[in-house]
């Protein structure tokens, strides 16, 4: 008679038990792969211990016949990953179809016994401790006992995977207490949550803060939709099918945007044989680590040191160079300078000695070990060029949808985390921080303790009760509160505790950290060892994971210790409470302000606190962002236990002096576009009504062209330009791919700007109705408006004549390309027609089709004064604007990047066709030459697909 898959499982499971409980994610997740187990299951086994998840899922599955039939074939394909009694068993237990699994003569084989008084006993009382093969599987048992004696690779292969899998199942969580409740498990397979990846076609600027340039090129991209999502996992795949995979690849992108995390759920994906199945072994190494060597070696001592467990193979598997990986982690953290131009000159192998950053040049370069595979990340401001890679990638971090899933999945109260993922939607300054991964972290731990408290217990203080955090600094503020409370003070504070008391705790500590940030902010260093430590008064067994991440690495039988901020933005932080804390006179604060945004110092003799001759100021944007929101903290006695000055005498004076400094600024300084906008955000962060008053009103126009601008970029600009008691000459905002979203944001202040410049700015139906309210008010005071290049379409078009109908301000509107079509004219006579204030209309590059031609000679005559360009031969000087505009993106890869603009230039071609035959003398030469300037350069250029 047959036995069941069931009755072999119920029979046998405490073996199976002490067979896998050793390393149980090849097998559950397997399992929850082959559909045996759904994902609620999955997940609430991945948060147990190994072996209770392990006896829970064969309970689970025990209960019917499928079920076990579906677990002896899963077992059948992670075999490999167990001891050699359990793979014995499955080759005697586990055939491709379990019907033909017969009862047979069995031969007993002792298996490793086990101890009474482990958990497996209590959990399972079965006295078999044996398990079962036939006569013909014995001699096969024991040979496999034997070779695991010897040098097998595919043993050490195994071992080499089940030691990664230990390493990578957890997500570093650093401020999070042991268990806590509102936050969900760290294991990758729970937590993790997939990134926005595209390919690398752009240089950045680096004079400005690494945030700054992602958020700017996510406003480019991310609202156009134009760039082709990668798949993590797909990195490797060839990006047409014709091609080879490419062996040499660049990640890059912003520090928290999660680069790490992606090599950490790679590497991991392929310890449990789930992709990347072609390599047959992965070496993942980080240049954090490689900095602590400091004599030349060669590549098989290089791995031996950091791969001991593959020592005896390593020849073996460098033999087959093809079938290896090499994932190289932050190229940023190196300390070595890395020659790109320098040639070897010689025939580089495994054994030649070479200093580590020569190595790893040739290793990138393919000198060495050509047929490997080698994946690089890196930030973008590291320099590594394109040439030696096949596919360059950027990271540009979470989507919106990403942000719900990964706020989802932080929060184990599916309520908690609705509340927080709707706040960070409604709030600007957090929406836009949360697509970098590792600020989403921050934000969902500073909003903990806000929209997890129960009924009857009070917030973290009454400053900030029921008001959680709005700007970034506050968001920091609340974080570092949390993560002290939580993590460092562990039951020395409980949620009542007041802020006071909870910084008086940890002052001393905290002031000596901030010196390590600040000090070495200035020099742009990120990573510290012991004697860093001790130069600032810090013994590394007191500094706690909340602040540094140790990192403890074997090398040569040593035990090195190094040291990071968990983040740079946090080192900022830091550093800014450091320097608001140690600031006391104003004249001290204006003049550090000076240094910090122009590296300006003064000549007197003596320097204030924290400035001295010789320290670099670039790259402070952000610093000098949170420095503005602590000191308003202060003023506001939200730092009472880190200060020992009063309130009234750090307050007394300083928000009119501050108010100077930024008038002072904007009237004497020619600021560039990256600065102004800093400044805007500095004001909004100190949040003071007279120092920004003072400020505005230097402002007689704002020009921020080509500056991509997010949603709290346009709400800095907002604030500040409320305060205008006048009316504004011109606000600039073209190229600045601000969306709906950016312009609702400046929608109050849109009324009070003589020239408004929209052009491109990826603006739709959305923003036509909010530009026709501003038309419509009473008190609008715009003259010229420039709407090209967006897509209002029919409808907006439609609503903005009919704003214009009785609006007696606009002189000149300017909607070329905007996606008009016959059915956008349909009241453009009736509206424009009683109109008497426009004096140029331009509607060119739509397609408005012959009735919308007829309708515009219609308003033509019934508004002779009226001057309507409708086609491009019309007017030389929008010829010539034209022809300016495509040479201007022949130089800028950036703005052609934009889908937009290839849209446009399409645009424009089918205008110049459609009345090119009207066009005579010199404007047909003119737009003769637009039309051969404009195919060129659509040749010269690939549009994103």
């Amino acid at each position: 008679m047959a036995t069941t898959a069931q009755q072999l499982l119920q029979s046998q499971k405490d073996l199976i038990l002490e067979w896998t409980s050793p390393n149980p994610s090849p097998l559950l997740r397997w399992l929850y792969d082959a559909s045996v187990l759904s994902h609620g299951k999955y997940v609430e086994l991945l948060e147990r211990s190994s072996l209770n998840a392990l006896a829970t899922a064969l309970e689970t599955i025990c209960r019917d016949e499928k079920s076990c039939q579906m677990f002896m074939d899963v077992l059948r394909g992670v075999q490999d990953y167990y001891c050699p009694q359990l793979q014995a068993w499955v080759r005697q237990n586990c055939p491709l179809n379990m019907d033909k699994v017969q009862k047979t003569s069995p031969v007993r084989v002792e298996a490793q016994t086990m101890t009474p008084k482990t958990l497996l006993s209590k959990l399972f009382k079965a006295k078999t401790k044996q398990f079962i093969v036939t006569k013909d599987e014995k001699d096969q048992v024991i040979e496999k006992q034997q070779m695991e004696q010897t040098p097998n690779l595919k043993a050490y292969l195994t071992a080499h995977k089940t030691k990664i899998l230990s390493q990578t199942e957890r997500l570093a969580c650093y401020s999070e207490s042991g268990g806590a409740a509102f936050n969900s498990h760290p294991h990758i397979e729970i937590r993790y949550t997939d990134l926005f990846i595209t390919e690398d076609r752009e240089e950045i600027d680096i004079g400005q803060h690494e945030y700054f340039n992602e958020a700017s090129r996510r406003a480019r991209i991310y609202v156009h939709q134009a760039c082709q999502r990668i798949r993590p996992r797909d990195l490797l795949q060839p990006q047409d099918p014709s091609q080879r995979p490419p062996k040499r690849i660049k990640v890059k992108g912003i520090a928290g945007i999660g680069k790490s995390v992606i090599v950490q759920k790679l590497v991991h994906e392929w310890a449990l044989g789930k992709i990347l199945r072609t390599f047959r072994c992965v070496f993942a190494l980080r240049f954090r680590e490689l900095n602590l060597i400091d004599s030349p070696l060669n590549l098989l001592e290089l791995l031996g040191s950091r791969f001991v467990h593959l020592q005896d193979v390593l020849r073996n598997l460098l033999e087959s160079p093809g079938s290896l990986l090499f994932i190289l982690d932050g190229l940023d953290e190196f300390q070595y300078q890395l020659d790109w131009k320098k040639a070897s000159g010689r025939a580089i192998g495994v054994e030649t000695k070479l200093p580590i950053s020569e190595m790893l040049v040739e290793l990138i370069r393919g000198t060495l070990l050509p047929e490997s595979t080698v994946i690089l990340t890196s930030r973008p401001s590291t320099h590594a060029p394109k040439q030696f890679f096949q596919r360059c990638c950027v990271v540009l971090g979470f989507e919106e949808k990403q942000v719900r899933e990964y706020t989802s999945k932080f929060y184990k109260d599916s309520q908690v985390a609705e509340r927080v993922s709707q706040y960070i939607e409604d709030n600007d300054s957090l929406f836009v921080l949360s697509f970098i991964p590792l600020y989403c972290y921050i934000i969902c731990m500073a909003l903990t303790e806000f929209f997890s408290v129960k009924k009857g217990e009070e917030d973290i203080g009454q400053s900030l009760a029921h008001n959680p955090p709005k700007t970034v600094s506050e968001v920091y503020y609340c974080y570092l509160l949390t993560t002290i409370k939580h993590h460092a003070l562990k039951d020395k504070a409980d949620r009542s505790t007041p802020p006071a008391e909870i910084l008086s705790l940890v002052k001393e500590q905290m002031m000596k950290l901030g010196r390590l940030a600040y000090e070495n902010l200035l020099k742009s260093k990120i990573m510290f060892d012991k004697e860093d430590l001790k130069k600032f008064g810090l013994e590394p067994q007191y500094i706690h994971a909340t602040f540094l991440s140790q990192i403890l690495v074997p090398i040569k039988e040593e035990k090195v210790e190094m040291f990071s901020f968990f983040h740079l933005t946090l080192q900022e932080h830091l550093a800014a409470v450091y320097s608001a804390v140690s600031l006391h006179k104003k004249e001290d604060i204006l003049q550090a302000l000076d240094f910090w945004c122009f590296g300006e110092l003064h000549s007197g003799p003596e320097l204030p606190p924290l400035i001295s001759r010789g320290q670099q100021h670039k790259g402070l944007q952000m610093f000098v962002r949170f420095v503005m929101g602590l000191i308003r903290a202060r003023m506001e006695g939200q730092l009472e236990g880190l200060v020992e000055t009063s309130l009234h005498e750090y307050s007394k004076d300083l928000p009119t002096q501050l108010g100077l400094w930024f008038q002072s600024q904007f009237r004497n300084r020619k600021l560039s576009h990256q600065t102004m906008l800093n400044l805007l955000h500095c004001l909004m962060e100190l949040h003071q009504h007279e120092a920004t008053s003072r400020t505005a009103l230097e402002i007689k126009e704002l020009n921020l062209f080509k500056m991509k601008l997010s949603t709290v970029d346009c709400a800095a600009v907002h604030y500040v330009l409320q305060f205008c008691p006048h009316m504004l000459e011109e606000l600039n905002l073209g190229y600045s791919n601000i969306g709906s979203r950016g312009l609702s944001r400046l929608g109050p202040i849109l009324h009070r700007c003589k020239l408004l410049f929209l052009r491109y700015n990826c603006l739709d139906k959305n923003a036509a109705i909010l530009e026709s309210a501003v038309l419509k008010s009473y008190d609008c005071q715009v003259k010229k408006l420039f709407m090209c290049g967006n897509n209002l379409g029919p409808d907006g078009a439609m609503l903005l004549w009919a704003a214009l109908e009785h609006n007696a301000t606009v002189e000149e509107l300017y909607v070329d390309i905007t996606g008009i079509t016959e059915e956008g004219t349909e009241n453009i006579v009736d509206c424009l027609g009683k109109n008497t204030a426009l004096k140029i209309l331009t509607i060119v590059g739509n397609d408005i089709g012959p009735t919308g031609k007829k309708r515009l000679k219609e308003l033509q005559h019934h508004r002779p004064d009226l001057r309507i360009i409708g086609n491009f031969a019309d007017d030389l000087g929008l010829l010539q604007a034209y022809l300016d505009w495509v040479e201007e993106l022949r130089g800028d890869a950036n703005q052609m990047e934009s889908v937009k603009n290839v849209d446009a230039l399409h645009s424009v071609l089918r205008g110049l066709q459609v009345t090119g035959t009207d066009a005579k003398g010199e404007n047909a030469t003119k737009a003769k030459e637009l039309e051969d300037q404009i195919l060129q350069l659509l040749e010269e250029t690939s549009p994103i697909k």
